[in-house]
């Protein structure tokens, strides 16, 4: 399978398209249609659009998804945030969408998962994993308690078996150009050749994450300024 280059947009409530830096500060990047057209002309390989619900509540992001569907790309499209059992079936009814991603899913809501795999098929599943190391240990974020904690064994078990590819997000590097933290990879317990990454990525970092063999990389903020170009990263 060959390496892929992708960019993440993150949508907000209203359905704007929004930056996001060290995982803590965002701002009104502009309209969601104009971004989307922008990368579909960038050639990106694929989008992950993503509403970065936190805490716990109502969390639907239906409505904005359907909004996505009436946008005309070409470039193959991922969804995730607001995915719950109440509207999978409704979010999935249109073939638009080719991947769905999970954040507080992975920890809590094994039904959910299992509803969706067996609509889009095991495939279209990917597990969003933010994360930090702190003394050497691995924590990784849960939107549903907007925090970060440690990972277990047996939750690797359940990640590997539950999706088909993982997105790790350097949380302190993203909206950045500072550089991913490679020594995740230390920690992590999955197939390297289904793992992409994101936030902080440099140049290097993704000539390195080609050579490691990985899946690919989800490129943040700096892949929506035009000076950059997705041909030069190849």
């Amino acid at each position: 399978m060959s390496f892929r280059i992708g960019a993440t947009v993150l949508i907000d409530y209203d359905g704007n398209a929004v930056q996001s830096y060290n995982f803590k500060v965002r701002r009104i990047l502009g309209d969601l249609q104009k971004v989307l057209k922008f990368l579909d002309t960038y050639e990106v390989d694929e989008i992950h659009a993503i509403v970065p619900y936190k805490g716990k509540g109502v969390n639907n992001s239906f409505k904005i998804f359907s909004n996505l569907s009436n946008i005309s790309i070409s470039t193959p499209l991922g969804i995730g945030g607001g995915i719950t059992t109440e509207n999978i079936k409704e979010i999935t009814q249109d073939p638009f969408f080719e991947r769905c991603i999970f954040n507080s899913a992975i920890f809590n809501n094994p039904r959910l998962l299992q509803e969706t795999k067996s609509i889009m098929g095991h495939q279209s599943m990917v597990a969003s994993i933010p994360f930090i190391i702190n003394d050497e240990t691995l924590m990784i974020y849960n939107s549903e308690n907007d925090g970060f904690q440690a990972i277990e064994g047996e939750l690797y078990k359940e990640i590997s078996s539950n999706f088909n590819e993982i997105i790790l997000l350097d949380a302190n590097a993203e909206g950045s150009k500072k550089g991913f933290n490679f020594e995740v990879f230390d920690y992590i317990e999955f197939p390297i050749d289904r793992v992409l990454i994101s936030g902080g990525l440099t140049k290097n970092d993704i000539k390195k994450a080609k050579k490691m063999g990985l899946a690919g990389v989800s490129i943040d903020n700096f892949v929506l300024h035009s000076e950059y170009s997705i041909k030069g990263l190849r």
